[in-house]
């Protein structure tokens, strides 16, 4: 399996993380100062997930080339840089719905090109690497970026975040490696629809539900932690998520590779709805704080290991996967806001992730014991065979 790609891919996607993250710890706190309402931030933060519906279809039928690939880069660049010169609602939203356009592209053609690349017996620690590599631009987007806004203000924390994440531009021509042979070959390749609801609740609960609303959470407690504000405590818990993506996820995905997607899944997503479910009801920001970053470890252990055995399906199969995943990205920030907005309960978007969580553990416990574990597309190095796929 040749790595090259995989590391230089995964440290573009890296930077080019860096303004997309840093709105998820800062407007949760500052959207007042920005002229913005609650419902507002829901629509921000989920707009670039909306719009993902349909450009990931798109991504896959353009199939992609250095070019495409380098440009999504600079795009993605040029809407963290839109942020800092204007508050006005519409001009947010475009630059949100054109990251989400940018996004599409950078995580369909990377992905892709990782796993032609890779043997179908590690595609689940081959996508922990990819995740692992790429969490370190969100860890930085994160806190680094709530820290900037904090000491330097909105604008010029932008400014300093679409200046760095230029530098992916040039990791993508390097890292790109033949992704059209691979979309040509793998046109008609489909997916379970069992894949398409674990990506929904995935993307609804995780990067949706609880990373859009954990700032409100956090700000409702009546003890905060010396000498960090409510965004920067935020951002530094957020950050510990994608640390966990860069220590374990690797080791994580491994586990679905040598015990099956259906039990592990059973496991990690039982896992997870517990700690939201105690996450929703206990008071004290060491408490909640425990419950979330057991729920990330669960998470980081799902992420791997379904989307990794997607991608083995090929670009059509991965296309679909990741569209139901950001249905359900675009619909946890508002549903978490919204709930939030109509009932003054910050801490509603854990109790209805747990549920989500456990209807996940109902699917698979009751899913026939080979529906999850279905054949691949790649092999290492050897490119695509259409004629293996799952059904």
């Amino acid at each position: 399996m040749s790595q090259r790609p995989l590391y230089l891919v995964s440290a573009a996607t890296a930077l080019s993380l860096l303004g997309d993250q840093a709105l998820y710890s800062v407007l949760p706190v500052y959207y007042a100062e920005l002229g913005l309402s609650a419902v507002q931030v829901g629509i921000l933060l989920s707009a670039n997930r909306w719009i993902r519906l349909f450009t990931n279809e798109l991504a896959h039928r353009v199939g992609g080339g250095r070019g495409w690939f380098a440009a999504a880069f600079v795009l993605g660049s040029l809407t963290t840089a839109a942020y800092a010169y204007t508050h006005s609602l519409a001009v947010l939203l475009a630059a949100r719905v054109l990251w989400g356009l940018a996004w599409s592209f950078i995580r369909h053609i990377g992905v892709i090109t990782i796993m032609l690349h890779t043997p179908a017996t590690a595609s689940g620690r081959a996508m922990g690497t990819y995740n692992a590599f790429s969490r370190v631009g969100s860890i930085a987007g994160l806190f680094g970026g709530a820290l900037l806004v904090d000491l330097f203000g909105f604008a010029p924390a932008m400014l300093v975040l679409a200046v760095l994440s230029v530098l992916a531009v040039p990791l993508a021509v390097l890292g790109f490696d033949g992704v059209r042979h691979a979309v040509a070959a793998t046109a008609r390749a489909s997916v379970p629809w069992r894949f398409v609801v674990l990506g929904f609740v995935l993307g609804c609960v995780g990067p949706g539900l609880v990373m859009a609303t954990l700032g409100s959470v956090l700000n409702a407690q009546a003890h905060p932690v010396p000498g960090f504000t409510a965004a920067s405590l935020t951002g530094a818990l957020l950050a510990v998520r994608f640390t966990l993506d860069t220590a374990v996820a690797p080791a994580l995905g491994g586990l679905t590779d040598r015990h099956g997607l259906r039990h592990t899944g059973i496991g990690f997503f039982a896992l997870g709805a517990v700690a939201l479910a105690f996450a929703s009801v206990v008071n004290g920001i060491w408490l909640i704080s425990a419950c979330v970053l057991v729920f990330f470890v669960a998470g980081t252990a799902l992420h791997a290991g379904v989307a990794g055995r997607v991608a083995q399906l090929g670009s059509g199969a991965y296309a679909r996967f990741v569209t139901g995943a950001d249905f359900g990205a675009a619909c946890g920030p508002m549903i978490g806001w919204l709930a939030f907005d109509w009932l003054g309960m910050p801490n509603i978007g854990m109790a209805i992730g747990a549920v989500l969580y456990g209807v996940c553990v109902l699917i698979l416990v009751h899913a026939p014991p080979h529906a999850m574990e279905g054949g691949v597309q790649f092999g290492a190095g050897g490119g695509a065979h259409p004629g293996r796929v799952a059904q």
